[in-house]
């Protein structure tokens, strides 16, 4: 460790060097760096990540997907944490040619040990497939079904929170195999796309087909044989009996 500033030091870590106040307990030092070190191992085994440095010779590291694809920045967060008492991650998502840093904050738990703790259980939930129950909601494009299906949605027309939340329950019904709940909400999503959104019978159909892919066709023609609405079959019956 050494001083670079009278009030910041300077440790090296199997990140890259990071900066701390020189008001911060050794021993929270000392976990960052082991939290660190295991990061840098579970990364190394990691299908799903790659590195790269950033300008300050940082690893930084991103999903292998790349749309959206996600990248989260370590050292930065720790750094951030430390010095302005910010408890969000350093993460970007890119989605097209667009950019945004989405809102994820550190496990309750991470002061009382490693505030990086909170990076590898992101990195962690990628490996497994961003599994609904706990993936952050801010994430929730990183969900195979739920991005593609939202990748599909009309050019210009907007995602809401609720949309989100609707579209977020199908996903945890169709985890459970509730393939009927999973088609009663894929109905309503679909009605209030149609009507409230102004979204063509074809854009409506593109933009559930994600999600009944995953349903067998005997669940859906048993759902259609006796629907919630009868105008789900003008949706859910032409994209998912293909």
């Amino acid at each position: 460790m050494s001083p670079i500033q009278s009030f910041v030091i300077e440790v090296a870590t199997a990140l890259g060097l990071v900066q701390f106040p020189m008001s911060t307990p050794q021993e929270k030092i000392k976990a960052e760096i082991r939290a660190l070190e295991l990061l840098a191992n579970v990364i190394e085994e990691s299908c799903e990540w790659y590195v790269r440095l950033n300008d300050r010779k940082q690893v930084v590291i991103h999903t292998f997907d790349d749309d959206p694809g996600l990248m989260i920045d370590p050292c930065a967060t720790v750094e951030r944490y430390y010095k302005d008492d910010n408890e969000h991650l350093v993460t970007y998502m890119f989605v097209g040619s667009n950019t945004s840093a989405p809102c994820v904050v550190i496990a309750k738990d991470a002061p009382t040990c490693a505030i990086i703790d909170t990076v590898i259980s992101l990195v962690l939930l990628a490996d497994s497939g961003w599994p609904a129950k706990y993936t952050p909601l801010t994430l929730a494009l990183m969900r195979e079904n739920l991005r593609d299906s939202i990748r599909s949605s009309p050019l210009g027309s907007a995602i809401t929170q609720e949309d989100y939340d609707r579209l977020e329950y199908i996903n945890v019904l169709l985890d459970t195999n509730f393939y009927e709940g999973a088609l009663q909400v894929i109905g309503e999503h679909s009605r209030k796309c149609y009507t409230c959104k102004g979204w063509t019978e074809a854009e409506v159909q593109e933009h559930i087909e994600p999600f009944l892919m995953v349903i067998p066709n005997d669940e859906i023609k048993a759902y259609l044989e006796s629907p919630v609405d009868p105008s789900d079959a003008k949706f859910i019956g032409q994209s998912g009996l293909q």
